[in-house]
């Protein structure tokens, strides 16, 4: 069963402008100075893992994940989210409706589960956390989590536009995302 309440924002309304974003200015260049980070991240990681990316959202960083040969396994709670990743037909990837609080996978299914701009917009991201973590293996599994940090600047102003899908977001601090994750070991940042 796929709970609505676990999101802050029903992304559904915003599904088929989302990947505009990508396209200005200022989305062009976040977009590079990310994947320029996530390659860092990833050199190294053996190539042809089985990847869960939760809040997939559109497939954009699913395309990246396949790009870099991953097997991709995206889901997200949005169907129009979902229905646009599918209609993008991107290799090596298929695309579910699912619940991050309550993952349809078993114990130990990926090699590395990855969250992009997720854990803003839901209550207990611990709890989606969690699910992640038990999707992966335990020797050499890979937890990958990128939130909009709360000392940006760029990333208050979104959060103070009203009505904005960013108005609802909980953005995080380094720290807050240390803590977090620190249960699972030390987290690597950037």
């Amino acid at each position: 069963m796929i709970q609505q309440s676990a999101s802050h924002f029903n992304f559904d309304q915003i599904a088929n402008s989302y990947d505009s974003w990508y396209s200005s200015a200022k989305g062009k260049l976040y977009d590079r100075l990310e994947k320029q980070e996530m390659d860092k991240m990833l050199v190294g990681f053996v190539k042809g893992r089985r990847l869960l990316e939760v809040g997939c959202g559109t497939g954009h960083w699913s395309r990246y994940f396949s790009e870099k040969d991953f097997y991709v396994t995206g889901v997200d709670i949005s169907g129009e989210m979902i229905k646009i990743a599918r209609q993008k037909q991107i290799p090596n990837s298929r695309f579910e409706i699912a619940d991050g609080w309550n993952l349809p996978f078993e114990n130990k299914s990926f090699d590395a589960a990855a969250a992009i701009t997720v854990l803003e917009f839901v209550s207990e991201p611990e709890k989606i956390i969690s699910e992640m973590v038990r999707c992966i293996r335990k020797d050499k599994g890979v937890l990958i989590i990128g939130v909009l940090n709360a000392l940006n600047g760029y990333n208050q102003k979104r959060k103070n536009k009203p009505g904005s899908v960013y108005s609802t977001a909980n953005l995080f601090s380094p720290q807050q995302i240390r803590d977090l994750l620190n249960q699972y070991g030390a987290p690597i940042m950037r």
